[in-house]
């Protein structure tokens, strides 16, 4: 008989059988419905701000901001609830969203205002990015990954569309396969920060747009859910 438990999985505890996860996300989501529909004007105090955001005021859920337009604007969410926790914002100088899988940049969702880019990265500006379901869900706080990697606030999205605007200036061929340069129109995704429009992203998660897409929106629709398609395909042993 093994004693081994390792491989085992950990059993989780519940509440009247359900996930408590999934229990606090419904009553984040209903205390964020009731506050913002009974007591609107206590909704600030749900809206939690970051460090990193230039000071706004509030104004019946739409945000002011006295930021130039070189700064980075984003739609941030500070926790669960409906689509008043939607919050668009600007960045102080020098900071833009970035993915989860740049770690060796810095932590999600935000960079610092004075980064050096690593060979492997690339900042884009970013002119179209796409609104899935999966983005609904972390609204809700019912997303794994999101939780996981991210946690609160987050900068959801994946779809991107725009220009290349920075590269690192050690840039080599072996980091940039696909020969990305300032200037160049391109599309992919990003492991959450999509809602942004300037993008720390590694340069191998973008594609440049070929001639025959005209538009960035366009670009934008469809690279997640392609990625989804094919990895059905992959699932089902129809594709490597």
């Amino acid at each position: 008989m093994s004693l081994n438990t390792e491989n085992k999985p950990t059993k989780k505890w519940t509440i009247l059988g359900q996930d408590p996860d999934i229990l606090l996300a419904a009553l984040a989501n209903i205390l964020s419905w009731l506050v913002s529909t009974f007591a609107p004007a206590f909704l600030p105090y749900l809206l939690p701000t970051s460090p990193e955001e230039e000071p706004f005021g509030y104004d019946g859920g739409q945000t002011r901001s006295t930021a130039t337009a070189s700064r980075t604007k984003c739609i941030s969410i500070g926790r669960p609830g409906g689509m008043e926790q939607l919050r668009l914002v600007a960045l102080k100088e020098g900071i833009c969203t970035i993915g989860y899988n740049v770690r060796h940049v810095s932590l999600p969702p935000y960079t610092p205002s004075k980064i050096t880019l690593p060979p492997d990265c690339v900042i884009i500006k970013n002119e179209a990015f796409s609104v899935n379901y999966a983005d609904c869900t972390i609204r809700w706080g019912l997303y794994e990954s999101a939780k996981k990697f991210v946690g609160w606030p987050i900068v959801p999205g994946f779809d991107v569309a725009g220009t290349v605007e920075r590269v690192p200036e050690n840039q080599s061929d072996v980091n940039n396969r696909h020969k990305l340069a300032v200037g160049d129109r391109v599309f992919g995704c990003t492991l959450f920060g999509a809602y942004s429009n300037r993008i720390l992203i590694p340069n191998i998660q973008l594609r440049k747009i070929p001639d025959c897409i005209d538009t960035f929106a366009k670009a934008a629709a469809f690279p997640a859910v392609s990625l989804t398609a094919l990895y059905a395909l992959h699932l089902a042993g129809y594709f490597p």
